[in-house]
């Protein structure tokens, strides 16, 4: 990317590599750069995995489930990969992370308080809030003496798995119409889901 050290990545910059990743849905190797991208997005990466997940799963119906199994395994991977960057490199990363991943040390304190009052019920909110999900499995290293690596395991595999499944399903119940339903609509249905997923587990938690 350009720019003078210590600068944010420029918009032409980031809208360079989204269209980047946006040309790489059409390659034979899409499915193993949707697979990166999965991994890094948890953990250092800008673009989302959605971002491919949508006109690759348009093109083919039938192959949805599939490239949605693959987002959420890597997911998963790199939610660990971002887990150990915070647990155990967080002082030589850090300048790296609050410079040049975006919105990384806005939320940094926002996610380290969500953690101090409710790290579980953060762990599973973490998919479906509009903050970066690397900063919650990053800052979940710096909290590790708190937070569990088999807890974030666990809530990445249902909270990254029920986001990606959503948005699965409805690409194969709208086709080419689910660009729209999900530009209007995702946000607010997949909080939705989160806030349940949350309150069971607060339930069995309690029982």
């Amino acid at each position: 990317m350009n720019g003078a050290i210590g600068e944010l990545p420029s918009k032409n910059a980031l809208n360079r590599l989204y269209d980047k990743v946006l040309e790489s849905c059409d390659s034979k190797y899409a499915t193993y750069i949707l697979g990166l991208v999965s991994f890094t997005e948890s953990c250092c990466f800008i673009i989302p995995p959605e971002v491919m997940m949508l006109p690759m799963g348009i093109a083919n119906r039938k192959k949805i489930f599939f490239w949605t199994g693959i987002a959420t395994v890597f997911s998963v991977l790199g939610a660990i990969a971002g887990y150990y960057l915070g647990a155990y490199f967080w002082q030589s990363i850090q300048p790296f992370m609050f410079e040049y991943i975006p919105g990384f040390a806005h939320n940094f304190e926002k996610v380290g308080e969500m953690y101090r009052e409710n790290a579980v019920s953060a762990l599973f909110i973490a998919a479906f809030t509009p903050i970066p999900y690397k900063v919650f499995t990053v800052v979940a290293g710096v909290y590790s003496a708190k937070i569990g690596l088999l807890t974030l395991i666990g809530a990445a595999i249902v909270g990254r798995g029920t986001r990606y499944f959503i948005i699965a399903g409805v690409i194969y119940i709208l086709g080419p119409k689910a660009k729209e339903f999900i530009e209007k609509h995702f946000v607010k249905f997949t909080w939705a889901v989160g806030l349940v997923i949350v309150l069971a587990a607060v339930v069995i938690k309690l029982r």
